[in-house]
């Protein structure tokens, strides 16, 4: 079992471009906060990354940064444009982007900017499998893959050409696969998560197993067994990769399929239940209600009725 790909068609991600910025001389923006992860490539030229608390980072061409969700930023020429933007941005909306531009000619920036929405119900879960911050310099040899997937879609920003928007979007869901697969390789010092537990061969599997036959009744003990190591040593280790324990971790995921079949197939209750290791109805209802804080027929009900509402 593919455990990213699983996890990534559940959540049906769709990249949405926010902007292509170009700019000349001294100039910046700020990005408004936003509760979904964003991503920026420089196409041409350069430019500062300004957090509201942290370093500020240069961003050369073909240089990309993903963030999860974070309150405001700031993109400039230069870190000296932070006065300005900071006086206009006070003035502004909690949800506007600011632009200041003294226009001065230099070199031209373009920047591609955007940011992943997925299905409501799974928004919590890319949140929790992304870092804080994702940093990719087009120098980097690792990032191999992504960068190629970063120049297509730098030159598809650049070009005009008929079904451009298909293109991109179809790019960027790339785009999103080869992020969360390279940091599997990198996770020292990143927060725990399902992608810290895809860096720890042993976690892995047992999430691999657990993905592979969700309805099994699986127990720490068993999984210990899969993956050579004793129960205490391996219900630790995995709570400290991932953040909480195997029957967690488990119930989350099932309860995760159980919402998208619940909204996107016509199974019965009974039959969802069935298929992710619940051998009653009752047990399966008070499983979820528990978790999701609502009856599997109430939460198909309100997720149905808001979908009707959604198409008229």
């Amino acid at each position: 079992m593919d455990v990213l790909n699983d996890i990534v068609r559940l959540m049906r991600p769709q990249a949405v471009l926010w902007k292509t910025v170009d700019a000349q001389g001294r100039w910046g923006m700020t990005v408004p906060h936003r509760d979904a992860p964003r991503f920026c490539l420089v196409v041409a030229g350069h430019c500062w990354f300004l957090p509201e608390a942290g370093p500020a980072l240069l961003m050369q061409q073909g240089d990309y940064l993903l963030l999860a969700a974070k309150p405001r930023y700031c993109l400039a020429s230069d870190p000296e444009v932070s006065p300005q933007l900071a006086a206009l941005a006070d003035k502004s909306r909690e949800g506007d982007y600011v632009r200041w531009n003294d226009g001065s000619r230099g070199e031209p920036t373009r920047l591609v900017g955007g940011y992943f929405q997925v299905e409501a119900e799974h928004a919590a879960l890319l949140s929790g499998l992304l870092p804080e911050l994702i940093f990719i310099r087009s120098s980097d040899e690792e990032a191999g893959r992504l960068t190629r997937v970063l120049e297509l879609i730098g030159e598809e920003a650049l070009g005009e050409r008929p079904g451009r928007d298909l293109v991109m979007s179809r790019l960027v869901e790339v785009m999103l696969v080869e992020v969360l697969r390279r940091p599997m390789q990198h996770m020292q010092g990143q927060r725990a998560g399902w992608l810290s537990g895809m860096a720890d061969p042993p976690i892995a599997t047992a999430l691999q197993k657990m993905h592979a036959d969700v309805a099994r009744h699986w127990t720490v003990a068993s999984l210990a067994k899969q993956v050579g190591m004793s129960r205490a040593v391996f219900a630790r280790r995995f709570a400290e990769r991932v953040g909480v324990a195997p029957a967690t971790y488990l119930s989350n995921w099932r309860i995760a399929l159980a919402k998208d079949a619940l909204l996107n197939s016509e199974q019965s209750i009974s039959d969802i239940a069935l298929s992710i290791g619940y051998l009653s109805d009752s047990a399966f209802s008070t499983a979820f209600s528990r978790i999701v804080g609502r009856a599997p027929a109430s939460y198909r009900r309100a997720g149905r009725k808001g979908s009707d509402a959604a198409t008229i």
